[in-house]
C-alpha cells in the first residue's frame, strides 16, 4: 500500500471515528466490518418470532392465546438463553485454547444453520429444538466479538468501537423483526417461514470472506504488550480476580434487571400494539422499527457521547447510563398508554423513537467500561459471564411477563411493570461510577506487573 492510499484510507476510518484500525492493515480493515456483518444478520433472527406469534402458532397448531405466549413467548426464549449462557460462559476458556477466529466461525455456522432449518418445521417440537439451537450463534459470538474489540481499538476510542458492534447488533434486530412483521402480513401461512431464510443466509457469505481474507488482531495490541503472560490459560484464580471489580460486578447486577424489559419491547410489544390498539400487523411491526431507529440512533451515538465524556473525566460515562436508564422508564410506560390520547399518529411515532433513544444509551457504554478494566486475556472471560446474566435478564424478561400477562387480563399493567425493572438497573450504575477510575488505574497496574515477570 503506498503513502497516499494509506493516508486517505486513515482519514476515511478517521471521518468514522475508526482511525486505530489503520495500525491493522486492510485485512484487519475488512475484518471489523465483516464481523459487523455477521453480528447484524445473527442477531437479526433473534427477534423473527415476536411480530408472527399467531402466524406460527397457527401453522403449528396452537391456536390459544395463552398457549402461544407462554409456548412462544416464554419457554422458547428461556431454553435459548440457557443454551446461549452456556455456550458464552464456555468462550472465555475456549478462547485461551483456541483462535478466536476459528471459534467465531464456528458460533457464526452453528447458529445460522439451525435458524435456516426452521423454515421448514413442521411441528412445535422440531421448532424448540431448532430455536434452542441457535443459542449456539449468540452465545458464542457475544464474549468473542468484544474480545476481538478490545484488541482492536484503545480506551481512547473503545465506546465508539462498541457503539458500532451494538448499532449492528440492533440494527439486526429491528431489521429482522420489520422482515418478519412484513412477510407474516403480506403471507400468514409461509411468511414467517420466508423469514428464517432470509435472515440466516447471508452470513454463510460472511463467514467465507471471513475465512478466507480477514486475520485477528493480536491479543493485548491495543495496549502496546507483547508478552507470553498474555497466552497463559486464564485460571480460576484469575475468575476470582474477575469479581473481585466492583466495576465488573456492577455490570453484571445492572444486566439483570436491565434485560427484563427489553424482553417486552422485541417479545410483546409489536402484538400488543396489534391487539390493544388494534393496529395492523404491518403499522404494528413499522411502530417497532420506530423505537429501532431510536435504538439505532442512541446506541451509535450513546457510544459517541459516552467516549466524550469519558476523554473529558471518566466518571462523566457511567453518569450519563445512570440518566438515561432511569428517566427511560418514562416515555417506555407512555407507549402502553398514550396511543388513543396521542392526538396525532406522528407524535406516537417521535414517541416511539425517543424511547428507543433513552433505552439504549447504556448498551455500548457498559461494553466499553468492561473493556477498559479488564486485562486483554481476561476480556472473553469476562464478556462470558456478563453475556450469562444478559442472558438470564434476556430469558427470564418474556417469562416473567408471561406469568403476569396470565395474572391479569391488564396487558398494560403487566407489561409496565417488566418496564420499571430499569430502576433498579440504574441504581446498580452507581457501583460502577464510584469505582470505575479505580479499578481501571488497578488493571493497568496489574498487566503491567504481570508483563514484567513474565
Amino acid at each position: 500500500m503506498n503513502q497516499k492510499q494509506s493516508k486517505r484510507e486513515t482519514t476515511y476510518l478517521r471521518f468514522f471515528g475508526l482511525a486505530e484500525l489503520a495500525d491493522h492493515g486492510a485485512r484487519g480493515i475488512l475484518a471489523f466490518w465483516v464481523i459487523l456483518g455477521m453480528a447484524f444478520f445473527l442477531f437479526g433472527d433473534q427477534n423473527l418470532i415476536a411480530p408472527n406469534m399467531k402466524n406460527i402458532g397457527a401453522s403449528l397448531g396452537i391456536t390459544d392465546p395463552n398457549e402461544v405466549d407462554w409456548k412462544l413467548g416464554g419457554i422458547i426464549p428461556v431454553l435459548f438463553f440457557i443454551l446461549g449462557g452456556a455456550v458464552s460462559l464456555s468462550m472465555g476458556y475456549l478462547s485461551q485454547t483456541f483462535s478466536r477466529k476459528n471459534l467465531l466461525l464456528a458460533t457464526v455456522l452453528l447458529g445460522e444453520i439451525p435458524c435456516f432449518l426452521t423454515a421448514y418445521v413442521e411441528t412445535y417440537d422440531q421448532f424448540l429444538v431448532l430455536r434452542t439451537l441457535c443459542g449456539f450463534g449468540l452465545g458464542g459470538i457475544f464474549p468473542l466479538l468484544f474480545s476481538l474489540i478490545g484488541d482492536y481499538f484503545s480506551s481512547k476510542s473503545r465506546a465508539i468501537a462498541t457503539g458500532y458492534v451494538s448499532l449492528a447488533m440492533g440494527l439486526g434486530v429491528g431489521v429482522g423483526q420489520l422482515l418478519g412483521g412484513i412477510l407474516g402480513g403480506a403471507d400468514p401461512i409461509n411468511g414467517w417461514r420466508a423469514s428464517f431464510i432470509y435472515m440466516s443466509a447471508p452470513s454463510f457469505v460472511f463467514a467465507a470472506i471471513y475465512l478466507f481474507f480477514c486475520k485477528e488482531p493480536k491479543r493485548g495490541g491495543a495496549e502496546g504488550v507483547s508478552s507470553d503472560e498474555l497466552s497463559r490459560k486464564i485460571s480460576l484464580k484469575d475468575f476470582k480476580l474477575l469479581f473481585e471489580s466492583k466495576t465488573n460486578l456492577g455490570a453484571f447486577l445492572q444486566g439483570l434487571p436491565g434485560c427484563i424489559p427489553w424482553g417486552v419491547f422485541f417479545v410483546y410489544l409489536a402484538d400488543y400494539y396489534e391487539h390493544t390498539y388494534h393496529l395492523s400487523k404491518e403499522i404494528s411491526a413499522g411502530m417497532i422499527t420506530f423505537a429501532a431507529v431510536g435504538i439505532f440512533i442512541g446506541t451509535f451515538f450513546g457510544g459517541v457521547l459516552g467516549q466524550i465524556l469519558y476523554n473529558i473525566k471518566k466518571t462523566y460515562q457511567p453518569l450519563l447510563c445512570i440518566g438515561t436508564t432511569f428517566f427511560g422508564v418514562f416515555p417506555a410506560i407512555m407507549l402502553l398508554y398514550s396511543f388513543d390520547i396521542v392526538p396525532y399518529m406522528g407524535l406516537f411515532i417521535a414517541l416511539n423513537i425517543f424511547t428507543g433513544i433513552m433505552i439504549s444509551i447504556t448498551g455500548p457504554n457498559v461494553r466499553a467500561v468492561l473493556l477498559n478494566v479488564n486485562e486483554p486475556k481476561s476480556r472473553s472471560a469476562i464478556f462470558s459471564i456478563y453475556n450469562l446474566t444478559d442472558d438470564l435478564g434476556k430469558g427470564l424478561g418474556p417469562v416473567m411477563s408471561a406469568v403476569i400477562l396470565g395474572l391479569t387480563p391488564d396487558r398494560g399493567l403487566a407489561l409496565s411493570i417488566s418496564i420499571l425493572f430499569w430502576i433498579p438497573c440504574a441504581l446498580a450504575w452507581l457501583l460502577i461510577l464510584f469505582n470505575y477510575e479505580k479499578d481501571e488505574n488497578r488493571m493497568l497496574q496489574l498487566m503491567k506487573q504481570n508483563v514484567s515477570n513474565a
